[in-house]
């Protein structure tokens, strides 16, 4: 008698997922010391952030190329200021 309304399918994951999901298979891999790869990811939210809006914005909803962006960006791009700054901040401290 009446039809069933098609279930619209959401194709975008929350950003949660999308950080969490950058952050534990793309980016910690990259990372022996644990101090150093939280200060990297406390540093980049920003970026994530920014790479979430762009990844909304794409009609099927894939994520891979915004992860290989923003993995590029960190590990080629800016990886020299961040071991800088994390150097800089740790200088005090003895191993």
């Amino acid at each position: 008698m009446f039809k069933k309304k098609a279930k619209v399918e959401e194709k975008h994951i929350p950003y949660e997922a999308f950080a969490e999901g950058f952050r534990d298979n793309w980016l910690e891999p990259h990372f022996d010391d644990a101090r150093f790869f939280f200060f990297v990811w406390d540093r980049i939210q920003t970026e994530v952030k920014a790479s979430y809006v762009d990844y909304l914005e794409t009609p099927d909803g894939r994520i891979r190329s915004h992860y290989r962006d923003l993995e590029s960006m960190i590990l080629e791009d800016k990886f020299e200021e961040f071991v800088e700054a994390f150097d800089e901040a740790y200088s005090d401290e003895r191993w």
